[in-house]
């Protein structure tokens, strides 16, 4: 997950994000004055206000120096909107007259006219109708700056030129559209999977093998002890094997215990390469609702059947 630049609300606690230029930021859940302008959530209120005050005579110093070089900003603005879809959208419409979609597409065209060195876009199509998605979809293709998009929409994740999926505290990147990441996932997860086979078939040797080491040894010790108890052989010739029989018996258990726990080792990390990416945990408060009664309908657009449990 990516978080947002360290002048945003909402940024890290811990941690430092360095940036060698101008970076802009689209949040999941934009926050909106009311009575807020398109200029404004474009961010263009400030040069618009000073030339149309300098349009109507002003000379004001402080005018011209919020203008700045934007003395095309108007038709900039208007040019940039009606490319994302939002044709002949006024800049001076209170923002709360405008559906989620084009909300979302006019703060994204107001970062597109600020030309900020990198921009990161959090979950830009939620919430957003087809026809909005599409349009999205369209300015993001045609974006020319760099964005780090973080989204669960495979359709969007399509347009990337990279896909970075944080997991289990690790970043990884792989160069390519979503499919891409898939694929390598997938191949990477089949051999995880045939690396963890053949570990487990390795235990199951070193284990097979130690037991079988063991029993010859037993039998060893039982015939000793009957040649000890019979005295078939000088006192202290026996005395003499029996111990060097134990430190070779110490030894041999060692050994053994040592590959059968290398063996184990081998076995749980190729497991912990595995991925249990097949189970969905939701967490929900209580929702007071008696025994029977239905909290929510889940229906599977392939037709695969789902188990839902909870706890008691």
């Amino acid at each position: 997950m990516v978080s947002p630049p360290p002048s945003t609300p909402g940024a890290p606690a811990g941690g430092t994000v360095t940036s060698t230029g101008t970076v802009g930021w689209l949040p999941q859940n934009l926050t909106l004055r009311p009575f807020m302008t398109v200029a404004e959530l474009l961010g263009i209120d400030r040069q618009l206000t000073a030339l149309r005050a300098i349009e109507s005579g002003s000379v004001a110093v402080e005018d011209f120096e919020a203008v700045g070089a934007d003395w095309d900003i108007d038709s900039r603005a208007r040019a940039a909107l009606d490319s994302a879809g939002l044709v002949s959208l006024s800049l001076d419409r209170p923002v709360g007259t405008l559906s989620g979609g084009e909300t979302v597409l006019t703060a994204l065209t107001g970062l597109r006219l600020a030309g900020d060195s990198v921009v990161l876009l959090d979950e830009p199509t939620n919430n957003l109708d087809r026809g909005a998605r599409q349009r999205l979809y369209d300015t993001i293709t045609a974006w020319t700056g760099a964005l780090i998009v973080v989204s669960h929409d495979v359709t969007l994740l399509e347009l990337m030129d990279e896909t970075a999926e944080l997991y289990n505290g690790s970043l990884s990147v792989v160069g390519g559209p979503y499919s891409a990441y898939r694929a390598q996932h997938e191949a990477e997860q089949e051999a995880a999977a045939q690396a963890l086979r053949t570990a487990e078939q390795q235990l199951r040797r070193e284990q097979r093998q130690r037991i079988e080491a063991q029993t010859r040894l037993a039998r060893r010790q039982r015939y000793a002890r009957t040649d000890f108890e019979n005295k078939r052989k000088p006192k202290i010739i026996m005395n003499q094997r029996k111990a060097e029989a134990q430190v070779s018996a110490g030894k041999l258990r060692g050994e053994l215990d040592a590959k059968v726990s290398a063996a184990q080792e081998s076995a749980d990390e190729q497991s912990e390469r595995i991925r249990s990416d097949n189970r969905i945990i939701i967490d929900l408060p209580d929702p007071h609702l008696h025994s029977g009664r239905r909290l929510a309908e889940l229906r599977s657009a392939t037709g695969t059947s789902v188990l839902v449990q909870g706890r008691q």
